[in-house]
């Protein structure tokens, strides 16, 4: 930087474009460039010759020759020559805002970009919140463009931050709760805006980012090595050994980017914390030396997701070193996720296999001192009271509570619990004093352990059990009760600006929900400012929605229920000549009508989504007209554009399936009535959307959606809540209206 002007010394890209385009010799060197002007040299043969170029404009001027090459010491004499040439910076704006009006409607149309006037108010919006230091909501439908809207805030944020006199450099945080979305910001977005920002003048060079994720995604070259080591090639499978050897060879650290290696490999060769401080190879290591380099503030985006970003929050707050450099500003995108990854990242696990893997690694081999017999002892007592603790806990898991679609069974922590968790807690405390250099090496996962038991033996958590019937996969979790106002307090203290945003943040405009989950009641009203756009989609002319009437009351048990639901299901599905995803609640009703149609649409492709199944979407958007029965995942996150997906059946609304969480919660109400207005009906309205998204993913796309819920139907105690969470469509009356509108819609090909 000269004089508060940022230089650019990389003039590759531009110098290239400036004689593609012609407006310089191609035996030109660049020397910097500076806003919008490219300092290019040419050699006469006697002389070094120079000129400015606005790369932008054209424009152009002679300034001199030299016999020698110029020196960075002259560099401010020829700058200041630059800024006096009247086409220089001529593409500045004032302000922030400005400047977004400039971006989005007069360099991105050059590069293929629509103008949409809610993009770039949404843009401004966000502007405005980092500039303020304020909270922003901002509930935005898909197709808006919100990923752009506030990259090119965050942007334009930092360009002008740097002409305040107070400025210091901080990256913006950026934190999402899919991979897909912050690969394709790191890979496709922050690249390609980049270049078109240098291009025509608005930075000065590319924009820097980095991805930050837990040590176990990383390779621990130590462990590589020695694992490698230990395998015999005859034995290992020749792609997965070819794989770890590649590996050696590429010095690749991140283990997402490895190829042919097995979940079982990835555990045997990441990161492990327990090792990293003893290790010799500590200083050279080229996972420090990437940790090293990550923890800079000269990023201009930190980006990582939700559970990373709270891991931060909460070393901070316990006063350890934090994960993240500091940072004035954090966008978390997909926000309406944020409080799943805190119930996992505020709660606590003590799982059976874990506690009985580290006794056995801590058990001696061989007992020659009374000092490892104790110790063998201890371990043995340990993984002894740790069978019987889970053993209870199955134990007290009704019969009737099993079912497929339940994953938090109910726990009370009896005085009979309380009394193996003590005994667990003063073994494996005898065990840490006992230990010698050689077991020193558990101290950190020893102390993982203490501190989770002694939490299941607080009296102000929930608690619940996971895999009851899962021998040694059995799992005990818990969470504070006071889990909102603990996130409230350790999220809005600071003083920062906070932009969250989701297409599914609010209910019908409203953010109460969301606001009371997120401990939001500790902020003052002036301090949040919210936001909703609808989609850009024409789905009034490109979209029909179907209610069905004369349904039953949903009852997964009810056998009259299942026979009237495959009926409809069927016809729908012959109506829409299948192209259809059929979503579901639970697997129960999933896997009894799958086998219904199965059977009487022998002729169609027909795929079940299962547990553990992952090739099933894929299946699905290879085929021409399948019908895809899912559940879980497919509500959210998955995007199938084109005819392949026309027809959205939804069995059920999706409200929560009970567990001790929502127990607990329901608790804190006066009663059901304000507890189902609060909270019920906004998550399930929420989900609802989730769900309707996965069909309209483009402004060609035509489809149905079909609710099938009597709930939902015009008597239905949840009909105009529905209507108003959902995006205004074509109502069809009847099955016969679904196929005039899809013979409308699509050509003869798609019934075929």
């Amino acid at each position: 930087m000269m004089d508060n002007i940022h230089v650019n010394l990389d003039t590759k890209d531009i110098l290239e474009k400036v004689i593609a385009e012609k407006m310089v010799m191609d035996n030109s060197t660049g020397v910097f460039i500076i806003k919008d002007c490219i300092l290019v040299q040419s050699f006469t043969g006697k002389n070094y010759t120079y000129r400015a170029v606005n790369y932008v404009t054209g424009d152009q001027k002679y300034l001199f020759y030299k016999r020698q090459e110029l020196i960075k010491q002259d560099y401010d004499c020829v700058i200041d020559k630059i800024k006096a040439l009247s086409f220089y910076d001529m593409k500045q704006a004032s302000d922030g805002s400005e400047m977004i009006d400039l971006i989005f409607r007069d360099i991105f149309p050059k590069y293929g970009f629509v103008v949409r006037e809610d993009q770039v108010e949404l843009s401004k919006h966000i502007y405005e919140n980092m500039k303020d230091l304020k909270i922003s909501l901002s509930d935005i439908a898909v197709g808006l463009g919100k990923t752009h809207a506030y990259l090119i805030a965050a942007i334009v944020h930092g360009t002008f931050a740097r002409k305040d006199r107070f400025y210091k450099q901080t990256p913006i945080v950026i934190t999402t709760s899919s991979i897909e979305l912050q690969r394709s910001i790191i890979k496709e977005y922050i690249p390609e805006i980049s270049k078109m920002l240098i291009e025509n003048g608005i930075i000065p060079s590319p924009i820097t980012c980095v991805l930050r994720k837990g040590k176990e995604n990383y390779v621990c070259e130590n462990r590589l090595k020695d694992y490698f080591q230990s395998l015999d090639p005859k034995r290992k499978r020749s792609s997965e050994y070819i794989g770890l050897q590649n590996l050696i060879q590429s010095k690749n650290i991140d283990l997402a980017d490895a190829e042919d290696i097995s979940g079982y490999d990835k555990r045997k060769i990441n990161v492990k914390s327990s090792q990293c401080m003893k290790c010799s190879k500590f200083k050279t290591c080229a996972f420090q030396q990437f940790m090293k380099q990550a923890r800079k503030s000269t990023y201009h985006f930190q980006i990582c997701n939700h559970n990373y970003y709270l891991a931060d929050i909460l070393k901070r707050k316990d006063g350890r070193r934090s994960l993240l450099p500091d940072y004035q500003t954090v966008i978390i995108d997909e926000a309406h996720k944020l409080m799943d990854a805190a119930n996992q990242m505020y709660g606590t696990t003590i799982n059976e296999h874990e506690i009985n893997n580290l006794m056995k690694k801590i058990s001696p081999a061989n007992v020659k001192k009374k000092s490892q017999n104790d110790l063998k002892n201890l371990s043995s007592e340990v993984m002894a009271l740790n069978q019987m603790l889970f053993d209870v806990l199955a134990d007290q898991i009704p019969n009737d509570a099993f079912s497929e679609d339940t994953e938090k069974f109910p726990t009370i922590i009896t005085s009979r619990i309380r009394t193996l968790l003590r005994k667990m807690v003063f073994n494996i405390h005898e065990i840490s004093q006992k230990m010698t250099y050689t077991e020193r090496q558990f101290q950190i996962d020893i102390k993982a352990v203490l501190d989770g038991l002694n939490v299941f033996l607080l009296e102000t958590n929930i608690y619940w059990m996971e895999n009851p019937k899962a021998k040694g996969q059995r799992m005990l979790a818990s969470i504070p009760e006071v889990i909102s106002k603990e996130l409230g307090e350790d999220l809005w203290t600071d003083k920062r600006s906070m932009i969250l945003t989701s297409g599914t943040l609010a209910v019908d405009g409203d953010f109460s929900y969301i606001k009371h989950q997120l401990g939001m009641s500790v902020l003052s009203d002036w301090k949040i400012n919210e936001l909703t756009k609808l989609s850009p989609y024409h789905f009034k002319e490109n979209c029909m929605l179907y209610i069905a009437k004369k349904m039953p009351f949903p009852n997964v048990d009810d056998e009259a229920y299942i026979q009237m639901m495959g009926e409809e299901i069927s016809s729908l599905i012959t109506a829409s000549n299948g192209h259809a995803l059929v979503l579901f609640t639970s697997y129960k009703p999933l896997r009894l009508i799958f086998q219904k149609i199965k059977k009487e649409h022998p002729n169609r492709q027909i795929i079940a989504m299962n547990r553990g199944r992952n090739t099933a979407i894929d299946e699905f958007k290879e085929s021409k007209n399948a019908i895809l029965f899912a559940t879980g995942s497919m509500w959210e996150g998955v995007n199938i554009p084109g005819d392949v997906l026309s027809h959205l059946i939804i069995v059920k609304l999706p409200f929560p399936i009970p567990d001790p969480i929502s127990d607990y919660e329901k608790s804190l109400y006066p009663d059901i009535n304000e507890y189902l207005k609060s909270v019920l009906i906004p998550k399930m309205l929420i989900k609802l959307r989730q769900g309707v998204g996965r069909l309209i993913r483009s402004e060609t796309d035509t489809g149905v959606i079909s609710i099938l819920d009597a709930r939902a139907g015009d008597t239905g105690r949840y009909h105009q809540d529905v209507l108003h969470a959902l995006p205004e469509c074509r109502r069809a009356e009847n099955i016969e209206d679904i196929q005039a509108f899809l013979n409308e819609k699509k050509a003869k090909s798609y019934f075929e």
